[in-house]
């Protein structure tokens, strides 16, 4: 066996063994995180395996449901060590103005450095998830952000939807933004995932609204909302809440063991970011959203808020449930990012299966369901 394609191989035992379904759209990226890995496992024959010192990692992008996060979970599983990190891209950015703000209370002269510092502490490699770049703020620091990554010789594997020449396309300021593509282009391999297999997809039909999925209802069938807000509450003491967080209230109308309840015009309607989502997911377990809308172009806002919130909890492997009179490919189908928008229905099919509870992160749901 040819030890220098050890993802390769692991790749090609999933398929032999039946748990994996063999993808030729996926071989180029596996190639090179086979070239990755051999120059993680020996970082002195870099010359030979690269043929440049500039190296940082691997840049995959490519149609939602391509297998983009296993690919980059299967190599992450394969260095199992401390020194590798993985972790979503809104948290990576959460992380980093943390770590900031942290340096200002401290009276740091050099935010930025101690944050770069903290997260990169006794850290190799890093895995980010579905990397994007929306926000303004995001965008004026990130190429000094990699670069530095790139200078402390951090490996780096990102997942993207967006070919690096179009991120932040049409976004503020763009101009300050382009170094950032091109150091991708310049010291990572971009690989991009042919096109094929929707794997988040099921195969069963899909095409009715009350059928396809166990958690995804009718907004007219609120009873069953109720139900399922009263079987995950399992007994315990409901209540409303008011977090206070980033100098804004954050209103819950009904709670209850880890559970959370809102509308969707009260997550997506108010000027929420994906730092106040992340703060969320550290305090419920499992989310009902009722009442999600037909979305049209002037509701940009309002999509993207809902595709970061999904994003989020997708990532830290959040319960979930959802009531709308619409199938999810109709939510937000015309509109600036409506192509992005994508990833966030592929999602809602895959959480609003019964085959999402294996994956939750709080275990303690699973037992209060008899599918």
């Amino acid at each position: 066996m040819d030890k220098s394609k050890y993802i390769s191989n692991k790749y090609i035992a999933l398929v032999n063994s039946g748990k994996v379904i063999n993808d030729d759209g996926q071989t180029e990226v596996i190639e090179a995180l086979d070239l990755l890995y051999n120059q993680l496992k020996k970082p002195f024959s870099l010359k030979n395996i690269f043929n440049t010192k500039s190296v940082m990692g691997v840049y995959i992008y490519g149609k939602v449901g391509r297998g983009k996060s296993y690919l980059m979970d299967l190599f992450y599983q394969s260095i199992n060590n401390k020194y590798a990190f993985r972790m979503h891209q809104h948290v990576f950015m959460f992380q980093v103005y943390e770590y900031m703000k942290k340096a200002n209370l401290l009276n740091n002269k050099n935010p930025f450095k101690y944050a770069i510092d903290q997260l990169t502490k006794g850290i190799s490699i890093l895995c980010i998830d579905e990397f994007e770049v929306l926000d303004v703020a995001d965008a004026m620091i990130i190429e000094r952000l990699y670069r530095e990554l790139h200078k402390k010789k951090i490996l780096m594997v990102l997942t993207s939807n967006t070919e690096p020449n179009l991120l932040y396309k049409n976004g503020l300021q763009r101009s300050r933004f382009l170094p950032f593509i091109e150091l991708i282009n310049k010291v990572m391999m971009v690989k991009k995932i042919n096109d094929g297999r929707d794997y988040r997809l099921n195969n069963k039909e899909i095409n009715h609204l009350n059928n396809f999925q166990e958690f995804y209802f009718k907004s007219s069938d609120i009873s069953l909302l109720k139900r399922f807000f009263v079987l995950l509450s399992n007994n315990k003491k409901i209540i409303n809440m008011k977090i206070r967080h980033s100098n804004r209230d954050i209103n819950i109308s009904k709670t209850a063991n880890n559970v959370a309840y809102f509308s969707f015009n009260e997550l997506c309607g108010s000027n929420y970011s994906y730092i106040d989502y992340i703060y969320l997911t550290g305090k419920f377990s499992w989310f009902i959203i009722s009442d999600i809308p037909k979305l049209l172009s002037k509701d940009r806002n309002k999509a993207k808020r809902f595709q970061t919130l999904l994003d989020i909890l997708y990532d830290e492997k959040v319960g979930l449930v959802i009531s709308s009179d619409i199938k999810p490919k109709e939510i937000y189908e015309k509109g600036d990012g409506s192509k992005e928008f994508q990833r966030t229905v592929s999602r809602l099919y895959e959480m609003t299966n019964k085959d999402w509870l294996n994956k939750i992160k709080d275990k303690r749901y699973k037992k209060l369901f008899k599918i």
